[in-house]
């Protein structure tokens, strides 16, 4: 028996009044998913087959179906790994927030590395069996963060919404919000860094600010500043998500973070980067959901 993605949706009055391919196109489900709905009259609504012309009205159950195979190029499944208890800020039926420490790698690069995040979410599905879109949930990365930085990571639990959480985040509709220590003092207490961001000429691990490169926004505003110590509490969010924007970012402006030993950061026991705050849309309702995680070391 092919196993099958299903997802009910209750259709409040947001989406009231909206065509089914209208209220699809809404919550950003992609083009091919939306035509394997089609396609495959994977569209009920009440427990009636629909087409995607099918007016939603208040109240109504709208369930999406999808066949396995969709999903035949998703991730993982990452081997379950119950040796670390993770602190799950926020969870539903189609994700969860978890606030990764610092120095813990997001997902493995070989079947021997079983100590990431997504190794750690999935033991504590193996400890809490549970259902998401039909099926066992499972560990799926949406976005990352770098090994050395803390902070709030969403992971989703079903393959259908990770590509509705990636366009939430690359339309900025989805927020995050760091906060970073950092060498020295700022003229202006607000502002933007937008240079563009390259590879690193000598050095693979490294970007760099480069003319050439691809474009990178981060907003700043200074939260304290500690004159004694020569350093700055900043807060940052990110309109763009380039691989180590925010330490190329201040670093080539300045103000190295703390910690940061790759791009020279006065010395410190870790990188004073911590994911901090995110705004969050939830898939299929479109519910925003605030959340906020303080980090002592930061």
């Amino acid at each position: 028996m092919v196993a099958k993605y299903q997802r009910e949706i209750t259709i409040t009055d947001r989406f009231a009044g909206l065509a089914v391919k209208d209220y699809l196109k809404q919550i950003f489900l992609p083009k091919h998913l939306r035509g394997n709905l089609r396609q495959a009259r994977g569209l009920q609504v009440n427990g009636q087959q629909v087409s995607t012309a099918h007016v939603l009205r208040t109240g109504d159950h709208l369930t999406l179906t999808f066949r396995e195979e969709v999903f035949l190029d998703h991730q993982g499944p990452y081997p379950a790994n119950m040796a670390v208890s993770l602190t799950i800020v926020y969870e539903n039926e189609d994700l969860m927030v978890v606030n990764k420490p610092a120095g813990m790698k997001m997902h493995p690069h070989s079947p021997t590395e079983t100590d990431t995040l997504l190794n750690y979410v999935n033991g504590y599905f193996q400890k809490n069996p549970q259902k998401s879109a039909g099926q066992l949930a499972q560990a799926f990365m949406v976005h990352r963060l770098d090994r050395a930085t803390s902070g709030l990571v969403i992971v989703a639990k079903n393959p259908i919404v990770v590509p509705i959480l990636n366009r939430l985040i690359k339309e900025k509709i989805i927020k995050r919000t760091y906060l970073a220590r950092v060498t020295g003092r700022f003229d202006q207490k607000t502002g933007t860094f937008d240079q563009k961001i390259g590879d690193h000429p000598s050095d693979d691990r490294l970007r760099w600010l480069n003319p050439a490169g691809q474009n990178a926004t981060t907003h700043y505003q200074v939260l304290e500043e500690e004159s004694e110590r020569d350093e700055s509490l900043v807060r940052l969010e990110l309109e763009t998500g380039r691989m180590h924007q925010l330490r190329v970012h201040l670093a080539g402006n300045g103000h190295p973070i703390n910690g940061d030993d790759l791009y020279h950061g006065k010395a410190g026991k870790r990188l004073a980067l911590h994911s901090t705050a995110l705004s969050l849309i939830l898939p299929f309702t479109g519910d925003r959901v605030l959340l906020e995680e303080r980090d002592r070391l930061i």
